[in-house]
């Protein structure tokens, strides 16, 4: 049995693994200033849920929170998993750098690589709809670079927490160009605009690759990609949990 975690600015998603499936998957706050005690009793409680206490011999975990590792690590190990791989780019991966400063780069988009590589080949654009969206481009089984541009949740919830009076809304498909309501603009304005965003930002990628991009497979993940009704319009692929894919397959590749 093999935990898996990804720590995200916004949420933490913790998985199960037995035989290469993902079979039970935890969302979570992250804080920073939880401690490995709090950690402790949310993965033991979880776990025990699962009946699989005590059966887990390995741990794998992609964190773009510095400030909750610590906590995470001695989580882990008081659960007695002895073998933890973190990920990073120095380790042994299914895709090389084509890129000066890969040690900056993000953990969960070095997982979202690896399995997309994996499953889908060596061509692809990835995009990971979290706190931030993250566009990660490969070509010929090498990392390009790629776009980060703000999240759609946290400007949505940079816009309420910044006015008085404007109205919380959910993204959602509008057929309308023009609001009849104040609430009704705001939600042409998320969904139009995160659209283009997304369009734009793809078609320019796709202006400087190879053919136009016309052998790159779009995959978009992320905690609301399956929530987008545009996601046809752009994505070959959508796969909610191709992150905690990739966490698995880096704990495979370096053999625990």
């Amino acid at each position: 049995m093999t935990l898996t975690a990804d720590i995200g600015n916004s949420h933490s998603v913790i998985g199960i693994w037995r035989d290469g499936n993902l079979i039970d998957t935890l969302r979570l706050a992250t804080e920073s200033r939880r401690t490995a005690d709090e950690w402790l009793l949310f993965l033991r409680s979880w776990i025990s849920g699962n009946n699989v206490l005590g059966t887990i011999r390995s741990a794998a975990v992609a964190s773009v929170v510095p400030a909750a590792n610590s906590a995470v690590s001695d989580a882990i190990t008081a659960l007695g998993v002895s073998r933890c791989t973190w990920l990073s780019a120095d380790l042994k991966l299914n895709f090389s750098f084509n890129y000066p400063q890969k040690q900056t780069l993000g953990a969960d988009r070095i997982a979202d690589m690896l399995a997309a590589v994996h499953y889908f080949g060596p061509n692809c654009v990835v995009l990971d709809f979290g706190t931030a969206i993250t566009f990660s481009v490969v070509t010929d089984g090498a990392f390009q670079g790629g776009v980060i541009a703000p999240g759609i949740t946290s400007s949505l919830e940079a816009l309420f927490s910044s006015t008085a009076k404007l109205p919380k809304i959910a993204f959602h498909r509008t057929s309308n160009a023009i609001g009849k309501s104040t609430a009704e603009a705001i939600e042409i304005g998320a969904y139009v605009g995160w659209r283009g965003v997304v369009k734009e930002i793809l078609t320019d990628i796709k202006s400087e690759l190879p053919d136009q991009g016309r052998k790159h497979r779009v995959i978009a993940t992320g905690g609301i990609s399956e929530s987008l009704d545009f996601a046809p319009d752009f994505f070959d692929i959508v796969d909610r949990n191709l992150t905690m894919k990739g966490i698995y397959l880096a704990s495979l590749a370096q053999n625990i």
